[in-house]
Parts: structure tokens; sequence; C-alpha cells
């Protein structure tokens, strides 16, 4: 019998209805509100048009020879001045969406999966509420908006990271969709955008997704009270014995494991691929509006981005499945030792393959071209669920699984402190690598 956020010892102890039902809402909330702040483009899009920082650009000055419709259409187009505002306020939320990171990972392993959640549901509702407010008169509001979605979507995402140990027999598999399904979040400011162009009020739009989030909450006696298991009674039980006697010693397990080669090379692989689709997203807007010609084109091509990271679901699962195939075989025939570096080695193929679509992705950049623009979201297709999908599983293999989430939060604080470079290479670029002129004046 279901009870209200008890914890479990094991797996075993929930029934396979229940599994399915936890993993399948993890899933979905996942797939909404983990990392709606990465479909920035989309929004730009919308709060150009409702005139948003457009007081930064000169052809709003009263000295202006433009007529209204122009004006109008400039703003849309936007200006140096006010895409390196929406730039600032972009990488301030991208820094923000995983440097509280290691304070989520001990909240976890503290006080729990239940008091996480519900700290995230109130943090994203929040931020839909701040964003409703958010116009040409009050454009500041847009600050505490973005780094709520941004902190609130980063702390469901890493509540949902533990549920592939629902199923242990395809544990990558789960944790490559768990862990992969965050990007078509990014599409919900895309659909967001096609209700507000179809008539709706903006600030009734955000309202409802406020409203909608505060399911995280209403969901959350489903789950455990503190965690879900990762394995049956007796080794849970003597894995935490065995955690608790070792972090009681200097250099215990836990430092053992972030202070190790392995971590280090993860942690940079992981840091330059997410770098560069943070800055293909913080570029794509600029970036389209310098060679598009009309306002319709440019939304065409915003809306593009949304739909990309929507199909991004569909390849969620593939790298998972992957690892698990290539696990699978290299594991036939070998001891428990080397059977767990097989699961690791089993990352290399899926690895290789991400890193080589994102450097064709930001490569996209430098070609003011519809088809770059065609190649680039292909390639984000591929590698936006892939880059987490395979990073996640290769820490759950690598390191002892007591300390997941702490692993998880300390490294994706360090990542997005480092995060912080991409504002003044925004910067920089925006005044050297023009490589075609607007074709409306500025």
């Amino acid at each position: 019998m279901w009870g209200v956020c008890r914890q479990p010892r094991s797996v075993d102890a929930l029934g396979r209805g229940h599994r399915w039902l936890m993993f399948l809402v993890g899933v979905v909330e996942t797939m909404l509100w983990s990392g709606t702040i990465f479909g920035w483009a989309s929004l730009v899009h919308v709060l150009k048009s409702r005139g948003v920082y457009t007081d930064l650009c000169d052809f709003l000055t009263p000295n202006a020879t433009h007529t209204l419709a122009d004006a109008h259409d400039l703003g849309v187009r936007g200006c140096v001045a006010q895409d390196e505002k929406f730039a600032m306020v972009y990488t301030v939320a991208c820094v923000l969406y995983s440097t509280p990171g290691v304070l989520v990972g001990y909240s976890l392993h503290h006080l729990g999966l239940a008091f996480t959640r519900v700290l995230a549901g109130f943090l994203i509702s929040g931020g839909f509420l701040l964003l409703s407010f958010t116009t040409a008169a009050s454009p500041d509001y847009l600050w505490g908006a973005s780094i709520l979605l941004s902190v609130g979507g980063n702390t469901i995402r890493m509540a949902g990271l533990q549920l592939g140990n629902l199923f242990p027999q395809r544990r990558n598999t789960a944790m490559a969709i768990i862990s992969g399904i965050f990007t078509p979040s990014a599409g919900l400011f895309m659909v967001l955008q096609s209700m507000f162009e179809k008539g709706l009020k903006w600030e009734d739009v955000c309202m409802g997704c406020s409203a909608v989030t505060f399911l995280i909450i209403l969901f959350t006696p489903l789950f455990p009270r503190h965690h879900v298991p990762y394995g049956d009674v007796s080794e849970t039980t003597e894995t935490e014995n065995t955690e608790k006697k070792r972090d009681e010693k200097p250099g215990g397990p836990l430092s053992s494991s972030i202070i190790s080669v392995s971590s280090f090379l993860y942690l940079f692989w992981l840091f330059n691929n997410l770098f560069a689709v943070v800055l293909f997203g913080t570029y794509f807007n600029s970036w389209i509006n310098k060679f598009s010609k009309t306002e319709e084109e440019a939304g065409f091509y915003s809306r593009l981005f949304g739909y990309a990271n929507l199909l991004c679901a569909l390849v969620t699962p593939l790298p998972g499945l992957m690892v698990d195939c290539i696990s699978s075989v290299l594991k036939r025939g070998k001891s428990e030792v080397m059977a767990q570096v097989a699961s690791v080695q089993a990352m290399i193929v899926p690895m290789f393959i991400v890193s080589t679509t994102i450097t064709l992705q930001l490569s996209t950049l430098l070609f003011p071209s519809s088809a770059a623009v065609y190649v680039g979201l292909i390639c984000l297709i591929i590698n936006r669920p892939s880059c987490q999908a395979v990073a996640i599983p290769f820490v759950r293999a690598r390191f002892p699984a007591e300390h997941f989430n702490r692993i998880i939060g300390i490294q994706g604080t360090v990542i997005a402190v480092l995060t912080m470079l991409q504002y003044p290479h925004f910067t920089f670029a925006q005044s050297h690598y023009n490589l075609v002129s607007p074709s409306l004046p500025r």
C-alpha cells in the first residue's frame, strides 16, 4: 500500500505500478519545467515585441525619424545595447542555473527528495509570476523571473536524476531519459510565443503556467520522503553504514571522488560541451537578426529553435540505450571489477558523438545563412539531450552511488561559475565577429 512520502528500504518495496507512475511524473515535470530558461531565443523575441529594454536603443529617441511601423519593426529586431542587456540577463540565469547545485545536492542528501521538490515548485511558480509582470515600463522583473526559473528548473532536474534507480537492470537508459528529457522544456517559450502571437495576453499565459507548476507540489506525496533506494535492503544499509564510518575520517570517499583524475577529465569534457551549447543559445537571436530580411523571417527562425528543443525528446533515450547495449557486450564473461570498468568504457562512443556534433553546431555561427541555421539546429537536436544523458550515467557508474547527489551538485556549481566567461565573450564578439550588416539601420 502506498504511503504519503514514506521512505522505502529498497526498490523492491515499491510496487511496479508505483515505480512507473513516479518515473512518468518525473519525466513530464523535467520535460516541462527543468530547462525552460534555455528557450531564451523565443522569449527574447516576445520581450522585444513588448518593448522590453527598447529604451536602450537610439532609434526610439525623440530625434528618431522612423515611422511608428518602422520603430516597431526595429524594436523587434533590436539593437546592440538591447541584445547585450538580454545576453547579460541570460548569462546570469545560466550561471545561476547550476551555481546553487552544491546546495541542491546537499539538500537532496540531507533534507530529502520531498523537501527539495516542494522548494522547486515554489521557485518555478514564482518565476512565471514575475515574468507576467515584465513589461516595457517594468523590465527589471525579468531579472527575478529568469533567476527563479533557472534555479527552480535545475532543482527539479536534480531531484529527478535519482529516478533511474527505479529500474536497476536498465538504469543507464532510465537515467539518460530523465537527464536528457529536460531539453524539450526549452521549447516551452516557443509554445508561449505562438500563444502570444495568436492574440492571448502575455500576462494570462504566464499566470496560467505559474498555476500549473503547483502540480509539482501536489504530486510530491507519491515520491519517497528522502531518496529513491539504489540497492536492496542489505546493500543500502551496508553502504550507508560504510559511508558514515568513512566520512568521519579526513579525506573520506566523497573527497576522493571529487579530487580525482576521472572527476577532473569529466568536468573538463562536460564544461566545454555545455559552454558551447549555451553560447549557441546566447548568440542565436542576434545571429539570425543579422541576415534576416524581415521580422517574419526572424520569427520563423526563432520558432524553429523552439521546435528543435521539442524534438530533442525523440533523441533522449538513444544515448542510454547505446550505453546499455555497449556495456552489456563489454561485461560478458568479466569479473565484477572489470564489469564496472566496462560500464565506464561504454561511455566513450556517445561522448565522442556529442563532442563532434557540438563542434559543428558552434561552427555554424560563422555562416550567415538559412542553411547554417538548419545544420546548427539539427546538431542541437542530437547533442543537447545527449550531453547530460551521457554525463549523468557516467557519474553513477564511476563513483559511489551514495555520493551521487553531492557530486552532481558540486560539479554543477563549478561549471556554472566557469560559464560566467560567456558574457565577456559575447560582448567582444558583438563588435568583432559581425560577418554581415543588418538589413535595417540600428
